[in-house]
């Protein structure tokens, strides 16, 4: 509304944006609250009248640092859910986690990051949702907590005339901040991050030959799901899909001369030890550990050493 002093972020160049502003307290009607916010966080760089565009990204902004996450890493796995603008990524959390995201039809809903639990069995998973990516905006958390997590989910719009040119933004946007996402993961290569592409919106209108095309496009790089937010179906299966996918390894806790507590398992990954085991029970074990007897599905039990690899299911009890 130019009446009253408001302009766009197409009108004029961001840089002047923020000095017409600069000062200024401006009062946003709700339904316009994310687009604005929108445009205030594009003109942050610029505010320094420097006209040279800083990063607000990776580490909490500029040099100095910037607000902190309000949430905590939780679960037997975090997985990142990264997306362009209305893919629903919104949607998916609130289908399958505890948590309550804004759904809504116009873009940029999700203003922070928000975790949820995915419970799968005796476990949880935890899954967070993160503002929109776009060519021009990155959310200063994001690179840092897509680093940081053993996956990210890349959910696309299967009914968006632009899903290849949302997809290809994506992929270019974090490999140009040195993320690489990839089916397997080098654990040697520091840049790469394990991700599959969620084909969100399946049961949209000519939604399976855009499909194809991103089939296509994608090649081998990741594995696809099409899914829709909207089927129950689609969304009891992603919890096992997640735990299959990470290769969670559950293994239960007993105390000699006790039974085992089959209710809190510890969990690792696949090709973790006992040894692994030992750091998340208590330092004494890693340092003191003199050997471990484990139970395996219905085998006797057998005496370990720290190396030993453990399975899905595995029951052990440590010695000092």
């Amino acid at each position: 509304d130019r009446s009253r002093g408001f302009v766009g972020p197409h009108d004029v160049e961001p840089r002047d944006l923020a000095t017409k502003f600069m000062g200024t307290i401006v009062t946003v009607p709700p339904d316009l609250k994310a687009y604005f916010e929108y445009t205030f966080i594009m003109c942050l760089p610029y505010c320094d009248y420097c006209g040279k565009k800083q990063e607000f990204e990776s580490t909490g902004g500029r040099r100095g640092g910037g607000p902190a996450l309000d949430f905590t890493r939780e679960g037997a796995a975090q997985i990142v859910l990264v997306g362009p603008p209305n893919s629903g990524k919104s949607s998916m959390l609130r289908a399958v986690t505890n948590a309550h995201p804004e759904v809504a039809d116009y873009p940029f809903t999700t203003q922070k990051p928000l975790p949820g639990m995915v419970p799968y069995q005796d476990i949880q998973i935890q899954l967070v949702d993160t503002p929109a990516v776009t060519e021009d905006y990155m959310h200063m958390h994001l690179l840092g907590l897509v680093r940081s997590a053993d996956a990210a989910l890349m959910v696309t719009d299967l009914s968006s005339d632009s899903l290849l040119d949302d997809v290809e933004t994506m992929i270019d946007a974090f490999r140009e901040r040195h993320v690489e996402f990839v089916k397997d993961r080098n654990p040697d290569e520091g840049d790469e991050v394990l991700c599959r592409v969620i084909a969100n919106k399946r049961d949209m209108k000519d939604a399976q030959p855009r499909l194809t095309l991103l089939q296509e496009m994608i090649g081998d790089r990741l594995d696809i799901l099409p899914l829709s937010c909207r089927d129950e179906q689609d969304t009891a299966a992603l919890p096992e899909m997640l735990f299959t996918w990470l290769g969670v390894v559950r293994v239960y806790s007993k105390i000699p001369g006790e039974k085992a507590d089959l209710d809190h398992p510890f969990t690792v990954f696949r090709g973790g030890t006992v040894e692994d085991i030992c750091y998340l029970v208590h330092k004494d074990f890693v340092q003191n550990l003199k050997f471990a007897r484990l139970w395996r599905k219905k085998d006797k039990p057998v005496t370990v050493s720290r190396h030993e690899p453990v399975e899905d299911g595995d029951i052990l009890e440590l010695h000092l």
